[in-house]
């Protein structure tokens, strides 16, 4: 962030615009080598029935550069100095709530502070702080003037904020007609205080920083309020530790570099357009070829499937074709040679299953005899032999006898 401040705000060119009960000026200023130049001012007074039209004259002249900064009286603000020592913001901050009791006869509910390191004090790095305590109610007031005008500034800087070792004394009626503040207090103004000697010490010391008009317009006491913002701008005081000064709402601050972002959003919009016109232009019909041969080429998949799924079911149904066709049509002689079977059977034997295949025949059979020779009993018909005989319950009462029954044709077709 310090570093955003030193670069980007004020290393080229700042603006001020001060405002009192009477007057808005406003001024900007030029870096030329080392020292600050102010290269534009203005002076409008304030008029009653339009007060805007003085903020906008005065800020038209001033411009917004790369920082713009407002100075002027707010309702109710206080200033005081302190010592303390040398810390960051956010401790610095606390003793700054600290001291408030101790400066200031009541404290607004709604206050805010800015605050900066300015000087030495005594030993041991001890520093003076100074310190602008304002109500939220009055910046707010004043905020809503700047709104009011369509002004815009990045920050309110107290005036008596560029008080330090070399210069501890200032008197602006400005901001307090009736008091001054001369070496670390207020003092009522008297005989004994010359705004005048007050005037000649700030000007030696603004004169030196700042390259001023020698233009007969240019009154260096009726821009007095203007150059003490700016040497508080210029000075360490502001770019050590920018977030101490921040009072002003976020509604009244300058929103940079909007409309270099709004261009540039068009032009890449822009840019992207065009390459995507010259891609179309260039590679448009081969994108068009390529997704229909894309096409075509899923077509192709999907009827090659349906295809694969066709001959395969179709294989399904030429195997179970040949499979009937390759099957004897069968025995017409089946009756008769089960009746010849039949005959030949003593009847003290039982047929419990009987299956006609295609070369022999399965027979299970139920005898008393568990030894019965079925092959001596079918060798007289000349048509049957039996191939296999396979006994079941030899000892027992009742005996199950498997026989394979094999034609004589059939073995010597083997």
């Amino acid at each position: 962030m310090k570093m955003f401040w030193r670069k980007l705000h004020i290393s080229r060119s700042f603006s001020v615009i001060a405002a009192d009960a009477e007057y808005i000026r406003g001024g900007r200023f030029q870096r030329k080598g080392r020292a600050w130049k102010l290269v534009e001012f203005a002076e409008e007074k304030i008029e009653e029935q339009n007060p805007r039209n003085a903020w906008k004259k005065a800020a038209r002249c001033a411009g917004l550069a790369e920082f713009r900064a407002v100075t002027g009286n707010i309702a109710n603000s206080t200033f005081f100095r302190f010592p303390s020592v040398k810390m960051d913001a956010a401790a610095q901050r606390g003793a700054v709530e600290f001291e408030l009791p101790r400066n200031m006869l009541k404290i607004p509910n709604d206050h805010c502070c800015q605050f900066c390191v300015s000087g030495k004090s005594g030993e041991f790095d001890g520093v003076m702080v100074n310190v602008a305590v304002f109500s939220g109610k009055a910046v707010n007031s004043f905020a809503s003037q700047l709104s009011d005008a369509g002004v815009t500034a990045d920050e309110f800087i107290h005036p008596f904020m560029a008080i330090d070792e070399k210069n501890d004394s200032l008197m602006l009626p400005e901001i307090e007609p009736d008091f001054a503040y001369i070496k670390d207090g207020w003092m009522p103004v008297s005989d004994a205080v010359n705004e005048n000697v007050s005037v000649e010490n700030w000007e030696k010391r603004l004169r030196k920083r700042f390259i001023l008009p020698e233009d007969r317009s240019f009154v260096f006491r009726n821009y007095l309020m203007l150059l003490l913002a700016a040497e508080v701008i210029v000075s360490s005081k502001m770019r050590d530790c920018p977030e101490s000064f921040r009072v002003l709402p976020d509604n009244v601050r300058p929103v940079r570099f909007r409309g270099h972002l709004i261009v540039t959003g068009i032009l890449i919009f822009l840019l992207l357009a065009s390459l995507v016109w010259r891609f179309a232009l260039t590679y448009g019909s081969d994108v068009k070829e390529y997704r229909k041969i894309t096409a075509e080429n899923k077509a192709l998949k999907n009827k090659t499937a349906e295809l694969k799924k066709t001959i395969k079911r179709n294989s399904k149904e030429l195997k179970e074709m040949t499979r009937l066709v390759a099957m004897n049509v069968g025995e017409t002689e089946a009756i008769s040679e089960f009746a010849l079977f039949s005959e030949t059977l003593p009847a003290n034997i039982l047929v419990s299953s009987i299956r006609w295949n295609e070369t022999d025949i399965d027979a299970v059979v139920q005898c008393e005899d568990s030894n019965f020779d079925f092959d001596a009993l079918f060798r007289p018909l000349k048509y049957w032999k039996v191939t296999q005989q396979q006994r079941q319950n030899p000892g027992s009462a009742v005996a199950t006898i498997t026989l394979k029954l094999t034609p004589y044709d059939a073995k010597d077709e083997k």
